[in-house]
């Protein structure tokens, strides 16, 4: 990601990160019985998607592919403001 990809790879992955630390954080509030928002079930999906495709070392997708994917990593593609991405 130093150089070797795309200027907005290191923005995409920081804000992937930062979805999961919030996935965490909404997961826990589940787990306490929380009621779930809209926002929260996306980000349980995300984050459950993230830990399967994105952290498990048996699975192997090139880093490139996966922040130049198709976006199915957001819980809410549509909307770069809501998914906590910086735009230039």
């Amino acid at each position: 990601m130093n150089g070797g990809t795309r200027k907005d790879h290191r923005a995409l992955m920081d804000g992937m990160i930062q979805l999961y630390a919030r996935y965490r954080e909404t997961d826990e509030k589940r787990s306490m019985g929380f009621r779930m928002s809209p926002w929260d079930k996306k980000l349980l999906k995300y984050g459950r998607r993230f830990e399967s495709q994105m952290m498990d070392l048996s699975v192997h997708i090139p880093l490139e592919r996966a922040l130049d994917g198709d976006g199915r990593f957001w819980p809410n593609a549509s909307n770069p403001k809501r998914r906590g991405c910086v735009q230039n």
